[in-house]
């Protein structure tokens, strides 16, 4: 038996090599292998560098993989289930070329290839030092308005990152808008890295990152800043009704040179008349400040009124006969009720104008055959703005017939 196995033993060896190229051939064909590149980037984790040391510049984010894998592991991989490192940890200062180290955590799959393959990594020493904080308005106060010198918290802060970009920060900057500013401004701004040139300096960390910025902001003497107040007059129309009022701007600045009637001045002005009278939509209107005696204002001595003026809703009953469409042609149809009630909503002045033609109670009887039916009648209003708010009833019984109904005869 030994003997046999052994003058036989090329004929078995060729024997199982041929089986195991017919299951593998017969594994693929159920499911195939496929190597392509996954379709989304996959975040590139850099591990380091050593203490004391700082990566200057962007190194790439992001890496292309290609991976080998049957197409059942190709149908659930996910990016989660990717991975690529840079290692820093073993370099020291200096532009370092770094193989890229890609993986892929599910079994039956693996890395081919990664692009980029290498990347260059710029190492330095990690620095710090102390820049002045300087305070940038910009923007104009409101008319008649200064701002003081703004004071800034903390005065100083600490420029962090990697020695040759922290030397480019001259400053750090503190920008708040004054635009329009009419009462004392308080704010946390972010602050900003600057080089001598006025520059963001990108790649370093300030500690802390914000500050916080106090600007007065006030009137100078024989200036006083009051309300307007819009003199209406006369009535809308019958049926509306004044919902809004605004004033832009809704204060003015004034100016005397009398300090006594700048202190007796009220806190409000008033505009010229403006009149309503028959008005039935929204008004606007530019108005003249009615100014005090010795007082001029300081801005645009007028304000833009827009009176918002809209109708008066309110609802109304009906009773309309019902109209039947649709019927097939030779019969005939009877509905019961022949009158329904209808309850609209809608602008006062449109419901009090409605014509009959105005509103229209359609039954549609269209496809229906012979016998008894329930039906909803369809309300058709006109008028825009005006809805149903009820049908009463809301199903009326309607037959259908060969025949028409016979007139009933009034009692007597």
């Amino acid at each position: 038996m030994r003997r046999w196995l052994w003058d036989n033993v090329e004929s078995l060896l060729f024997a199982f090599l041929l089986a195991l190229s017919i299951w593998m051939a017969g594994v693929s064909a159920a499911d195939p292998i496929d190597e392509r590149a996954y379709p989304l980037p996959i975040p590139v984790t850099y591990l380091g560098p050593a203490a004391g040391l700082l990566t200057v510049g962007e190194p790439p984010s992001t890496a292309t993989v290609t991976i080998r894998a049957p197409a059942s592991v190709w149908e659930r991989l996910t990016t989660e289930d990717i991975r690529v490192t840079v290692d820093l940890s073993e370099f020291g200062p200096g532009t370092h070329r770094v193989t890229l180290e890609a993986s892929v955590g599910v079994r039956g799959a693996r890395v081919t290839t990664v692009q980029p393959a290498q990347v260059d990594v710029h190492l330095e020493q990690a620095s710090q030092r102390t820049v002045a904080v300087r305070v940038v308005v910009i923007g104009e106060a409101a008319a008649g308005y200064r701002a003081e010198t703004p004071e800034v918290e903390p005065s100083q802060v600490a420029v962090v990152g990697p020695t040759s970009v922290v030397d480019r920060v001259v400053e750090a900057v503190a920008t708040i808008d004054l635009a329009g500013a009419d009462r004392d401004l308080d704010e946390q701004v972010e602050l900003r890295p600057l080089d001598a040139e006025g520059e963001v300096v990108p790649g370093v960390a300030l500690e802390p990152a914000q500050g916080r910025v106090r600007l007065a902001v006030s009137l100078p003497g024989g200036f006083r800043s009051v309300a307007v107040l819009p003199l209406l007059t006369d009535q809308v129309v019958p049926g509306y009704r004044v919902t809004n009022v605004t004033v832009t701007p809704p204060t003015v600045v004034l100016f005397s040179s009398d300090p006594q009637a700048v202190e007796s001045l009220p806190g409000f002005v008033q505009t010229e008349p403006i009149s309503l009278a028959d008005a039935e939509a929204t008004i606007q209107r530019r108005a003249q400040v009615a100014l005090p005696a010795g007082f001029s204002v300081v801005d645009e001595p007028t304000v833009l009124v827009e009176v918002t003026i809209e109708p008066i809703l309110s609802s109304i009953t009906l009773s309309r006969r019902v109209e039947i469409v649709g019927l097939e042609s030779g019969r005939f149809a009877a509905a019961s009720p022949e009158v329904v009630s209808v309850i609209l909503d809608g602008p006062l002045p449109v419901l009090e104008r409605l014509a009959p033609d105005d509103v229209r109670v359609v039954l549609d009887l269209l496809g229906l055959g012979l016998g008894t039916h329930q039906v909803e009648p369809e309300v058709i209003v006109l008028p825009a703005g005006v809805t149903v708010r009820t049908i009463l009833p809301d199903s009326l019984e309607v037959i259908v017939s060969r025949t028409p109904f016979a007139t009933p005869t009034p009692v007597p």
